[in-house]
């Protein structure tokens, strides 16, 4: 998956360890070419929760654009590595699930087909 380093340091300057920070990525052909922030409704540092509406309205708009919904973006303040809750949520929304580590800022991509598999992310 392609992403744009501009993401990456947009997360770093906007993104704590006091609340998981969550993202929209849209694209084509596995390169993001824009990205939509979304408020976490739990608050939480170790949990995210989106506004059903707010996913809804971002996707219309990607899907007008000729876009589609590549990622979800979140952060850990930890291993960037998919939490049971995340592996549940992966079943139901069945795109590359990115990972920041908020105090390391390691990241990394995972898809939940049959199996977990890491996905190489590339910079642009």
């Amino acid at each position: 998956m392609r992403i744009p380093r501009e993401f990456l340091e947009e997360a770093r300057r906007r993104c704590t360890p006091q609340e998981e920070c969550v993202a929209l990525l849209f694209g084509r052909d596995n390169a993001v070419a824009k990205w939509r922030w979304v408020r976490n409704l739990a608050g939480s540092p170790v949990a995210f929760r989106i506004d059903p509406e707010e996913m809804y309205r971002a996707i219309t708009e990607a899907e007008e654009e000729g876009l589609e919904l590549l990622a979800i973006f979140h952060t850990h303040p930890g291993p960037p590595t998919p939490s049971s809750v995340d592996l549940k949520y992966m079943r139901l929304w069945p795109v590359v699930w990115i990972i920041s580590n908020t105090f390391s800022w390691k990241t990394t991509a995972w898809r939940l087909e049959k199996t977990l598999r890491e996905v190489q992310i590339t910079l642009q």
